[in-house]
């Protein structure tokens, strides 16, 4: 009961700032405080060096406690993990998925083809990129796991850190107020000098400024406690946004992106049939197209030499021109035969009356 009220009023007596306010206090305030402040003895020269150490060695275990929790993962890994996923969603440009004409010229001569991407091997490093992806999920909701492990941790140390303060803050009051009874008391012991030994006065005064000091001390703890609550809120807000990127990426971005993927491989094949078939057609509709081109240039042919007589009238002109050359020209060998044989008729009869004329001479 003592303890709920000395935490109640906690806030009323002491600022943000750790200054601590006693122009309103009570008695019954100050009794509540008076299990704290008996700690500080002057007889006992370890009194205010003790004076809130449970405290402080509270926040040390609590702060090695946290560190051994989280020693065995890496705080920044998620965020390293995510980077991973984006790589290699951003790995593969699916516009690879299409080769220009050129490519597929180039594919074709040798010692060259190797440098196209062929698109059995695009879809082989899909299929190993898909593996790796899957991989890095696990490791990406390993790490949201150990975020919210983490986090758990940190509200176990907010939580403590809130309480150590309310520890801190009585101990802070109760020293106050210890320290304005002391110089109270040096007062009347500086007022009345003569009744006590100067030691005494010197160990007093010595005391309140130590004490002074310890307080100012514990006051400087008290608002690095302060700070560590903000600090650790912080530190819980990332690793929450840390697991909600990741659990986005693993619930929205993976699914849409297999589905793009799946997507861009099924038209790739379509484009690959309808590629097929568009060659099909061409080389039917090129047959067809040659086949009726030949048919009509053979049926022509066929035509015209039906068409055309056995001997043509050409052929017919010429051989009766010639028939006709060839007996004129005969006839006229003929004729010049016959004249021949006359003139030597003549000419032997000639020769032979000369002959004769000779002979009888």
């Amino acid at each position: 009961m003592e303890n709920q009220l000395v935490t109640q009023e906690n806030t009323a007596l002491i600022d943000k700032d750790g200054n601590v306010n006693l122009a309103s206090i009570t008695e019954a305030e100050v009794n509540s405080y008076k299990s704290i402040s008996n700690q500080l003895n002057e007889n006992d020269a370890n009194s205010i060096l003790n004076y809130g150490a449970e405290i402080q060695n509270s926040i040390a275990k609590q702060s090695d406690n946290f560190l051994t929790n989280v020693r065995t993962y890496n705080s920044g890994e998620v965020g390293g993990l995510i980077n991973d996923l984006l790589t290699e969603l951003n790995y593969i440009d699916v516009e690879q998925l299409n080769q220009s004409p050129f490519k597929r010229f180039i594919s074709k001569v040798p010692l060259l083809n190797k440098f196209i991407i062929d698109v059995k091997k695009l879809f082989q490093e899909y299929d190993r990129i898909t593996v790796n992806i899957d991989k890095i999920s696990n490791k990406v909701k390993a790490g949201m796991i150990n975020s919210v492990k983490d986090n758990s941790a940190l509200q176990t140390m907010f939580d403590g850190n809130v309480n150590l303060i309310k520890e801190m803050e009585k101990h802070i009051i109760a020293g106050q107020i210890r320290f304005k009874e002391l110089n109270e008391e040096l007062a009347v012991m500086e007022a009345n000098s003569a009744q006590y030994q100067d030691y005494q006065i010197s160990d007093k005064r010595t005391f309140i400024n130590r004490l002074d000091k310890r307080l100012a001390d514990m006051k400087i703890v008290r608002f690095i406690m302060l700070q560590s609550l903000a600090q650790i809120r912080v530190v819980q807000n990332n690793n929450t946004s840390i697991a909600e990127k990741a659990q986005s990426i693993l619930t929205t971005t993976m699914p849409v992106w297999k589905n793009q993927l799946t997507l861009a491989v099924a038209l790739q094949r379509q484009k690959q049939n309808i590629e097929v078939q568009r060659k099909v057609s061409e080389t039917t509709n090129t047959i067809l197209q040659k086949n009726a081109e030949m048919l009509k240039q053979n049926s022509i042919e066929v035509a015209k030499e039906n068409e055309n007589t056995v001997v043509s009238l050409e052929t017919l002109k010429m051989t009766t021109k010639s028939l006709i050359d060839t007996l004129t020209e005969v006839k006229q060998i003929h004729e010049q035969g016959a004249e021949t044989r006359r003139q030597l008729d003549a000419g032997l009869q000639s020769l032979e009356q000369e002959l004769k004329k000779g002979v009888v001479s």
